[in-house]
């Protein structure tokens, strides 16, 4: 696997290859249709994404509350939302206090455009194999959050449970360069840890959602139920992410090779695992 050059942004390699199947064992059938079908659409839209984002076309975009850019570019029936999504250098709009471990209730699928993409994953740890006051070595106890739908787009309610969870880190900031792909089940927990002085953009496809899935936050206790709504990208913050993209773009080494694809976890079996420096 091609890894980012140290000290600066990583290059833009665009088409990044993905092969005509994308399968691993253990995967059960839906998921792996979803995949396929994620890497193929991706593959459709990836040219033209490119060039919006080139030329400042992305259209209107909203401020994630954990402080990236979401972009919608289709809604794909029978597969789910296709989005850009970008971390700035040097800019996040996230909201105070906002919980950053989290689970969603569809199975996420992300070519990584340019930069590098980082991902963080955690395991619940049993509640019989502990006393209810012990946290065992390495594990940290977190406060349930809910998001409730509030069906308004852009408008995010969370309710704080009072149910607290323990977890372990199962991968730690795994690093994804522009080439590469990751994938992140439904009702897996993990977090982006990609840091304010890091470029990302990611071409991701949002599942429908899976029955009986929810989306849970995972944070501080005493965060209280809040309601709030995203931000919208200025002009003027979509045009700075826009000039980076390039710039990345521009620090591609002519005739270098792409990346081989890459996977979110170990044992997300693939043809490569994610770098783990």
């Amino acid at each position: 696997m091609t890894t980012p050059p140290v000290g600066g942004p990583a290059a833009v390699s665009v088409p990044a290859p993905v092969p005509a199947s994308i399968s691993g064992p253990g995967r059960e059938p839906a998921y792996q249709r979803f995949l396929d079908e994620a890497a193929a659409t991706t593959g459709d839209l990836l040219a033209d994404t490119v060039a919006a984002i080139r030329a400042g076309r992305l259209g209107r975009g909203l401020w994630h509350p954990t402080g990236f850019g979401t972009f919608e570019v289709a809604q794909v029936p029978g597969l789910g939302l296709v989005r850009v999504h970008v971390w700035p250098e040097g800019l996040r709009r996230g909201l105070p206090g906002h919980p950053s471990v989290h689970q969603h209730c569809f199975h996420l699928y992300s070519r990584v455009l340019a930069g590098e993409y980082r991902e963080s994953q955690y395991g619940i740890v049993a509640p019989h194999e502990h006393g209810p006051h012990e946290v065992l070595p390495g594990a940290r106890r977190l406060r349930v959050y809910e998001v409730r739908p509030t069906g308004v787009m852009g408008k995010d309610e969370l309710y704080e449970t009072g149910e607290d969870l323990d977890v372990v880190p199962t991968l730690r900031a795994a690093r994804f360069p522009a080439g590469t792909w990751h994938e992140v089940p439904v009702r897996t927990f993990h977090a982006t840890p990609i840091a304010r002085n890091r470029f990302c953009v990611t071409l991701a496809v949002l599942s429908l959602p899976v029955q009986g899935a929810a989306d849970v936050l995972l944070g501080r206790p005493g965060g209280g139920s809040s309601v709030s709504v995203r931000r919208v990208v200025s002009d003027e913050e979509q045009e700075l992410m826009r000039r980076q993209f390039i710039a990345a773009e521009g620090s591609a080494a002519p005739g270098a090779a792409a990346p081989a694809p890459a996977f979110s976890a170990p044992g997300s079996q693939g043809s490569a695992p994610p770098d783990p420096r």
